[in-house]
């Protein structure tokens, strides 16, 4: 099994690390990620220019790496394509150091990367911790590794997309995990002028700005309650899946050690 592993951070990031460190035994891992921080760039690509691939250093061995000057999709496409040869069963994304829920999907670099696997018709999964958790916490490495374990099976139809959020708390505190769809919720943007006659945008979700209670069963009321958010998604529409059967298999799978 090839399992392709990226992330929006960087491929120096200590969580893509601690993600590779977790699905290595599973299939033979190869990491190919951004060469710099791209968070928040979706599922940006770089068209219209060069986008080139270096050889990186590799924090684990027997693990190859490589750094893509562009975007978490770039990296994708070209870990695809070019240094794996069309031979993947598995693109895994993260670990994001803070949470990629709700809208913000839409906007996550780690989560682009998985979006952009799915649609090319690879199994793919974004894992995201809230920023108080441990990325190296062994209770999460071992549900990333259940997790991907069961993505790997001949049941789960390949293009699968799932979105996996951490709670930022040690692992011994989480309460199980639960299927979870993304919050609805208003996006809030802001404007702040440079003195160079530029504009930086601020983004930010309504419900985290404002306070409103989060709906009952999104991603975000889930992890509020110290419980791991899964979603299942159709990877070629986005569309929440609650029925999923790979997505029952995981959780039955985690809560048999968690919670």
């Amino acid at each position: 099994m090839n399992i392709l592993v990226t992330n929006d951070d960087g491929f120096d990031n200590p969580g893509i690390w601690a993600l590779v460190r977790a699905v290595k035994d599973l299939g033979d891992a190869t990491v190919v990620a951004p060469a710099n921080n791209q968070s928040g760039v979706g599922t940006a690509l770089s068209l219209r220019r060069s986008v080139h691939i270096n050889s990186a250093p590799s924090k684990v061995d027997g693990v190859s790496c490589y750094a893509v000057g562009g975007t978490p999709a770039d990296s994708v496409i070209i870990g695809i394509e070019h240094v794996l040869l069309g031979e993947v069963d598995l693109v895994v994304s993260g670990v994001n150091p803070g949470f990629n829920t709700s809208r913000n999907v839409f906007i996550s670099g780690t989560m682009g990367a998985a979006i952009q696997a799915a649609g090319k018709g690879v199994t793919a999964a974004a894992f995201s911790m809230g920023l108080g958790g441990d990325l190296e916490d062994p209770i999460a490495s071992k549900m990333i590794t259940t997790v991907t374990t069961e993505l790997l099976s001949e049941e789960t139809p390949t293009g699968s997309l799932f979105n996996v959020n951490f709670p930022d708390t040690a692992g011994s505190e989480y309460l199980g995990a639960e299927g979870a769809f993304p919050q609805p919720t208003e996006f809030m943007s802001k404007l702040k002028a440079h003195s160079d006659g530029g504009y930086e945008i601020f983004s930010g979700l309504w419900i985290n700005i404002l306070g409103d209670t989060p709906t009952p069963g999104s991603d975000i009321e889930v992890l509020s309650r110290n419980k791991v958010a899964i979603s299942a998604l159709d990877g070629m529409t986005m569309v929440h899946q609650p029925q999923n059967p790979t997505l029952g298999r995981i959780l039955a799978s985690v809560n048999g050690f968690v919670g």
